[in-house]
């Protein structure tokens, strides 16, 4: 059974780490499987954003303070993330880890007009997280791969164990998609800066259709910069795109510039599908609603991922 943060318990958990105030509402942003995210109303001051740690979900195992690290150490990059206020461990009030961040009072690219100038400021956002020196950044506690097939190698293994712990390994499309991969592993460069969940709703707008905010960072890694541009063109695939990756709007030009061979894309589009199809089970089993996308889909777009892969 979910928590059901209460005004009362909110309060608690602000004043636990050191936030404080007094907490007049707690209002649930996520139905999903993910880590548990609600915006807090204060008695006066602006709200803050709770995130509480899940124990079983789609990306499991989660670690919300590993998010929280991740954050502060943005906060002096050019790339706008909330403000950290707080965190708990196991120790915390609500019985699990949590962390607090400022609330960002923007609209997300879901919600606004997709104009030529968002669609760039997004793109252009994408590949300055990809640019930054995570090393000066302190981010290496990340855990670098090395260039090669690592990268690849290291997320095949995380995508395959939440598999086996839901027993869905064994389903034939995730067992194919699994076996594909590996036979067709990428030559990722040095790593990079991966936000791992470049999706639009993670990505608010200011109004004049600038990037104001990137959040939701608990899958941020170090790793190929062609894992987040996969993601798109796998969701946008998803959504009824029908296009090689390559020729993906959103992703082709940061595709163009990285002078990489279309092989490698393909082989992260898929790969991207493999862990949605993962989750598609995962969620199917322990959501509160149903997959936004349906299994159909996933067969659709991983028939033409693997066809791509082996032109």
């Amino acid at each position: 059974m979910e928590l059901e943060l209460t005004p009362a318990l909110a309060t608690e958990a602000l004043q636990s780490c050191g936030v404080g105030g007094q907490a007049v509402r707690a209002e649930r942003l996520d139905g999903g499987v993910s880590n548990l995210t609600w915006q807090i109303g204060g008695d006066g001051g602006p709200p803050v954003v709770l995130r509480l740690q899940r124990e079983v979900g789609i990306f499991q195992p989660y670690n919300v303070r590993r998010e929280a690290r991740v954050i502060r150490c943005l906060e002096t990059s050019p790339i706008p993330v909330p403000r950290m206020l707080g965190e708990r461990g196991d120790d915390s009030p609500l019985g699990a880890p949590f962390i607090v961040m400022s609330w960002l009072d923007y609209p997300h690219m879901g919600m606004v007009p997709m104009s030529g100038e968002v669609i760039d400021s997004y793109r252009a956002m994408v590949e300055s997280i990809h640019a930054q020196d995570w090393r000066s950044l302190d981010l290496d506690f990340l855990g670098p791969p090395l260039a090669g097939s690592e990268a690849a190698l290291r997320d095949l293994e995380a995508i395959h164990a939440r598999a086996l712990a839901f027993n869905c390994q064994h389903d034939n499309l995730i067992a194919d998609l699994r076996a594909a991969l590996k036979r067709n592993l990428p030559d990722s460069p040095e790593p990079q800066l991966c936000h791992g969940d470049i999706n639009v709703f993670n990505y608010l707008v200011d109004e004049d259709g600038s990037i104001a905010g990137v959040v939701d960072w608990e899958q941020a890694q170090l790793g190929d910069p062609l894992s987040d541009w996969g993601l798109i063109t796998a969701l946008a695939s998803l959504k009824g795109l029908n296009a090689r990756p390559e020729e993906h709007p959103l992703a082709a030009p940061a595709f163009e510039r990285s002078g990489r061979d279309a092989h490698d894309l393909r082989y992260w589009m898929l790969h991207q599908i493999y862990k949605l199809a993962v989750i598609h089970r995962i969620w199917s089993e322990i959501g509160d609603a149903p997959p936004w996308y349906a299994w159909s889909d996933v067969e659709r777009v991983a028939e033409s991922a693997l066809m791509y892969l082996g032109e």
